[in-house]
């Protein structure tokens, strides 16, 4: 961005409605499709595995290209790689209905993954670049709620058109959607932001990276497989090095390695964030088929209980995110992580028979954790690093979000592996099904402590400006 240009308030308004709109879309996408699992299972008589690779690849190709993106973005403009973005996501799911297999279909979210990839690496670097420090946390606030309205809006709305009409109903609908934000983010953008422009590109640590995210995010979504234990170590011992070798040498890397050095702040809440989606994205997936499984919900019902969880966490997202700008944040973080992991721990006893008031109350709690969580460490971060870095600041947010998000449903994919193995009949396996969700459950109860203890350490010092 030329430091020179002044934004109106005007302006300004406009920039949080263009990224609230983008931060919406790739939570809703997520969402609905999971509601409509079961049903596309049917469809295809898909096994229990490729079900789940169609979320986890989804977050595979959002976390490769994630970091390229935003670097793109900081050379040649964030309005262009915004629509870019909307672009690809739009064509991905004009093609996804008409799959003609479940391998196909995946490829099609593949492909949204990176159209999603292109539009939230660059939201609340934006928003960041836009809004003076004083008002950072509260405009953070707002679109971490625009994330939770999408994963609110996603289940009942998804069930809602799997029920009445079908599954391929649902990604129309985000067609109809892709449009509206291509026009809102066209018009509401006059002057693009170029953080880095003239800059060279990065080819090089661009390849190297792509290489360690396939690799260890492969290995972990297939294990227990031996081939996969040895894909992880190759990522972790060979390119996980090499990729810090490349970056040091590099004037100007694709990934900004230097915000971590000697930034404690920065790398305990991106670690804790990593943790925490670690923790809690594989529950939506696991209760959606719960519901429909052991309680017989219809989708309409299932999306109905799931929304308690986001819609609580968009109500007071906001609110935390002004409290954060007051206080100090690991307060409000360490605290959102304590509770969630209270609410891992009552999950651990649903059985073959929904108590649903019960796990509606619960979810709720879970929400407001998760918005004492999101919004604070977001703000924490960033407030660690320079006003010239938000951009490389965000996209690693960004990626660590989305990792966190491979790593739970890598472990939900473990799970399923080991007690349903290739069954395509889950709801007839139930029994099986709740030892692999318990187990997944356990581990991110594990993960939200340490996340605590992370987000406790992170003593902020004065904010950038």
């Amino acid at each position: 961005m030329q430091a020179a240009y002044q934004y109106t308030i005007r302006e300004m308004r406009m920039v949080l409605i263009a990224a609230a709109l983008a931060s919406f879309l790739s939570p809703f996408l997520g969402s609905m499709v999971n509601v409509a699992i079961p049903a596309i299972g049917i469809t295809y008589t898909a096994t229990a595995e490729s079900l789940a690779m169609l979320s986890t690849a989804y977050l595979i190709s959002s976390v490769v290209f994630m970091v390229p993106a935003a670097r793109v973005a900081d050379l040649i403009g964030r309005k262009k790689i915004f629509l870019a973005g909307i672009f690809i996501l739009a064509v991905s799911s004009i093609l996804a209905p008409h799959s003609p297999t479940i391998e196909v279909l995946i490829l099609c979210r593949i492909l949204e993954g990176i159209g999603v990839a292109a539009i939230t690496s660059n939201s609340i670097a934006l928003l960041s670049a836009v809004y003076p420090p004083q008002k950072r946390g509260a405009v953070i606030g707002y679109a971490v709620s625009a994330v939770f309205l999408g994963l609110s809006a996603g289940p009942i709305l998804g069930g809602f058109m799997t029920q009445m009409f079908d599954w391929h109903s649902i990604f129309y609908f985000v067609v109809v959607l892709c449009i509206v934000a291509f026009i809102a983010v066209w018009f509401s953008i006059s002057h693009d932001i170029r953080e880095s422009a003239g800059e060279p590109y990065d080819y090089l640590g661009t390849f190297v990276y792509m290489l360690l995210i396939i690799s260890i995010v492969l290995g972990l979504i297939n294990l227990p497989e031996l081939w996969a234990v040895g894909l992880f170590a190759v990522g972790v011992c060979i390119f996980l090095p090499l990729f810090f070798f490349t970056e040091k040498r590099t004037a100007y890397p694709v990934f900004a390695i230097r915000l971590f050095d000697k930034n404690p702040v920065f790398t305990r809440g991106n670690i804790a964030t990593v943790i925490n989606f670690g923790a809690t994205y594989a529950i939506s997936f696991f209760l959606s088929m719960y519901l429909q499984f052991a309680g017989l919900l219809t989708p309409v019902q299932a999306g109905v209980v799931l929304v308690a969880m986001p819609f609580t966490q968009m109500i007071f997202s906001p609110l935390a995110g002004k409290i954060s700008d007051k206080i100090e944040p690991r307060y409000l973080t360490t605290a959102g992580m304590l509770v969630m992991s209270v609410g891992l721990c009552v999950l651990l006893q649903l059985g073959e028979v929904p108590n649903l008031p019960a796990l509606i109350a619960t979810l709720m709690v879970m929400g407001f954790a998760v918005a004492l969580f999101a919004s604070p460490n977001n703000n924490m971060i960033l407030g660690s690093v320079q006003r010239h870095d938000y951009g490389s600041a965000n996209s690693i947010i960004g990626t660590m979000r989305q990792m966190g998000m491979v790593l739970s449903m890598g472990l939900a994919t473990c799970f399923i592996s080991i007690y349903l193995g290739t069954t395509t009949n889950m709801a007839g396996n139930l029994d099986a099904f709740l030892d692999a969700m318990h187990w997944s459950f356990f581990c991110g109860m594990i993960f939200c402590l340490i996340a605590a203890v992370l987000s406790f350490t992170c003593k902020t010092g004065t904010a950038s400006k």
